[in-house]
């Protein structure tokens, strides 16, 4: 069969081979763009990691653990407060009922001291009208009244300061009270809070330490991924030489009609072009086939890429962020509550110092009263022995004394109240300090706890605000790098969209190929192993790939004379075995 049956005017063998140009050109561009597309998406992943690591060393730190202890700290000092408020009200509240008794009695005991201050100087009016004992009972007279007065200014003082204590104690209940009430409230909820946000801190510790761990098992599953697609995409180069040396085959196949310039005759050429049909159809076919399997193999490693990295980012998101598109961390939601806990304690450290101002006034006060007390047991004693004594002068006068006896029984009864009466202020006095000593004990929450409350604060505050600042810039660098790396992973998955095609258009040329020209009778043996020959030594040099010769030896075979096939003088045995390996 001559070359014009097979090919008939040249326009089909010439269609094909452009068609081939133009594919083995969009391979080798697809794959070139691809392969420069994956090296800068390794480069954004590799900013990735830095990123994580960064991420991840923000919430190990020092800093945010010292943070968390100053947390710890405040919530344990905060929790009993509720507690001390309670006691404290009631003591302000024991005061209070002791101090009213106390009150009661100081009443009475000015009301008795004056009932002696009459009887004092009822006696010493009657005694100058009763003749031999005026002199000597009018002096004892002039000694009661000196003695009331003295005890009178006494109760007086001890009243007035009393007065004093019971409105500074009507002020340190009310102070406690609206505190309790305005305040208290606020401080529950913000010790539970603090040991939430502790809770909080120690987990995100725990998952940043643990985030390490996985962001490095996935970085290692997208490394060998982008690894196996960077061996994929040099089949680019591979399929791109292969769609070389079949178009070369073809243009062979073309110049068989120049008749006796090839050295074969005409039935060797026949045979000859029917072998490199036969050979460039079934090299083009596996070739679409390798093509085919390498663009899948690479699209999913690809999306594999894609979807761990996307997977990556959002798991560090989740623990980092504070949810929806925004790239600030947790923490600055933490801050904000943080800042609205310090301005509490600054409130709360205000009002404090005005109850913690009541308190040690009240118990300075208290100290005084007890003083006055003890000294007005001396004058008390002395005026129940001068009402003994007047009693006893009275009976010597006689009957013109009776109504001295009168006089001084009135002042012993008066007396005896006085001493009565008297008796019942220490033990009220006693309450009084006993139950003062909770507002005066170690460790009690005062103003100056809640200032070094609100500066614990501030500096756990200021630390936070610090870390939410730098993990709010990396986590806005994640977001970016990452999105630029999904971008460029994209775009190469984008790019071997149409590769699949053109695998398709491969094989439709080997068909094409395998079908062209009329059918021939096979040539003789001598023709055929003529052709054989001819072939193996225009083509088998060529070839730089195992899959190459094994085509070349399954269509073409062996020669007859030598029996095998000629040398290939590249690539050497251990190439050949490497890319079997790989294609």
């Amino acid at each position: 069969m001559n070359g014009s049956a097979l090919t008939g005017p040249g326009f089909s063998e010439a269609r094909l081979i452009a068609s081939l140009e133009e594919q083995a050109h969009s391979v080798d561009v697809t794959f070139a763009a691809a392969g420069r597309d994956l090296g800068e998406g390794l480069s954004l992943f590799d900013a990735l990691k830095e990123r994580l690591t960064a991420l991840s060393g923000q919430l190990s730190g020092q800093g945010i653990a010292a943070a968390g202890a100053t947390f710890r700290r405040l919530a344990e000092g905060l929790r009993p407060l509720r507690q001390t408020l309670s006691d404290e009200t009631a003591a302000l509240v024991d005061i209070a009922t002791h101090s009213t008794a106390a009150g009661r009695t100081l009443e009475k005991l000015v009301e008795h001291i004056r009932l002696i201050t009459i009887l004092a100087r009822s006696a010493r009016i009657e005694s100058i009208s009763i003749q031999g004992v005026g002199r000597d009972f009018g002096d004892f007279a002039n000694e009661i009244v000196e003695l009331t007065t003295q005890a009178k200014a006494t109760i007086e003082t001890c009243a007035r300061d009393h007065s004093r204590m019971s409105g500074l104690l009507t002020a340190a209940l009310a102070s406690q009270r609206e505190f309790e009430t305005r305040y208290g409230p606020a401080l529950w909820a913000l010790a539970d809070k603090l040991l939430v946000t502790i809770a909080e801190v120690e987990s995100r510790q725990r998952r940043g330490v643990e985030l390490a761990s996985e962001a490095a098992t996935r970085s290692g599953t997208i490394a060998m991924a982008a690894g196996m697609a960077i061996v994929a995409m040099q089949s680019g180069d591979s399929v791109r030489q292969r769609l070389e040396h079949a178009i070369a085959g073809l243009r062979l196949a073309a110049s068989l009609d120049e008749g006796p310039a090839t050295g074969l005759a005409d039935e060797s050429r026949d045979a000859a072009r029917r072998l490199l049909f036969a050979l460039e159809s079934a090299q083009l076919e596996a070739t679409a086939e390798t093509l085919a399997q390498d663009t899948q193999a690479i699209e999913q490693n690809l999306l594999v890429l894609r979807n761990d990295t996307g997977e990556l980012v959002d798991l560090v998101m989740s623990l980092y962020g504070t949810g929806g598109a925004e790239t600030g961390s947790f923490m600055a939601e933490l801050g904000g509550d943080l800042a609205q806990a310090s301005a509490l304690l600054a409130k709360c450290n205000s009002a404090r110092a005005g109850v913690d101002q009541v308190a040690k006034a009240l118990g300075n006060l208290l100290d005084i009263c007890q003083q006055t007390v003890d000294a007005l047991a001396t004058t008390v004693s002395n005026i129940v022995l001068i009402g003994t004594n007047a009693g006893l002068r009275a009976a010597r006068v006689g009957s013109n004394g009776r109504s001295l006896v009168v006089i001084a029984q009135e002042l012993k009864f008066a007396a005896d109240l006085v001493a009565r009466d008297s008796r019942t202020l220490p033990p009220s006095f006693e309450q009084m300090q006993k139950a003062s000593a909770e507002l005066k004990r170690e460790g009690r929450l005062d103003a100056t706890h809640f200032n070094a409350f609100d500066r614990e604060m501030g500096e756990a505050l200021a630390v936070m605000k610090e870390i939410s600042g730098k993990l709010a810039s990396e986590l806005e660098r994640l977001t970016r790098e990452g999105t630029a790396f999904g971008r460029v992973v994209d775009q190469a998955r984008l790019g071997f969209s149409g590769v699949g095609a053109s695998a398709d258009a491969l094989a439709a040329a080997g068909d094409a190929i395998a079908g062209m020209g009329e059918p021939v009778p096979p040539a003789d043996p001598a023709s055929e192993t003529a052709a054989r020959d001819w072939v193996t030594a225009q083509t088998y040099h060529r070839y730089t790939m195992t899959a190459e010769r094994t085509i070349h030896s399954r269509i073409v075979g062996a020669t007859e004379a030598g029996g095998a096939m000629p040398a290939q003088p590249q690539p050497q045995p251990a190439e050949d075995d490497l890319d079997a390996l790989l294609f």
